[in-house]
């Protein structure tokens, strides 16, 4: 009689996740420019939500109790409105955070000069704290996303000024 073939090993709750969240985002690549409004995704006790804004973006006004500005987005994913800088851009969907903790003073303020690889940033997803950093240098033009704000895969959370 042949022997059963040997069990597999459960995948770990944290190779699990990287699965998910993998599969997540190429769904979300694929779903560029489409209409989806809400997506929800299960595997245990993990759950990762979708929720596209197909066209528009919408950012808070820094500093104090403005309205929002709107624009639509190009095809190439920037929008008219933020041509201005180079755009260091959200790496997952989560919660965006200024500072490393509450009360924490922000990583970056507007007018700030940041290397290439600093830390600008953090993504929370999945109870995961993901570091936003710059690709490249420059000064802190403009900060779109506000602390606590809900963001999107690859949304302009703030504008640089290359540096020279």
């Amino acid at each position: 009689m042949p022997e059963p073939p040997p069990k597999r090993k459960p995948p770990t709750n944290q190779e699990l996740i990287r699965a998910v969240w993998e599969e997540a985002r190429d769904l979300v690549k694929r779903l560029e420019g489409s209409t989806v409004q809400r997506f929800s995704v299960e595997a245990g006790d993990t759950k990762i939500e979708i929720e596209r804004r197909a066209g528009v973006v919408v950012a808070e006004a820094g500093g104090g109790g403005g309205g929002g500005t709107m624009a639509e987005e190009r095809k190439d994913g920037d929008s008219a409105a933020l041509d201005a800088g180079h755009p260091i851009k959200a790496p997952l969907v989560g919660t965006f955070y200024r500072s490393s903790q509450p009360g924490a003073p922000p990583f970056v303020n507007e007018g700030d000069t940041v290397d290439a690889g600093q830390t600008v940033g953090i993504v929370e997803a999945m109870k995961l704290m993901n570091q936003v950093q710059a690709d490249q240098a420059g000064k802190v033009s403009k900060i779109l996303a506000e602390d606590g704000d809900w963001v999107e895969f690859e949304q302009t959370l703030m504008l640089l000024e290359p540096a020279g």
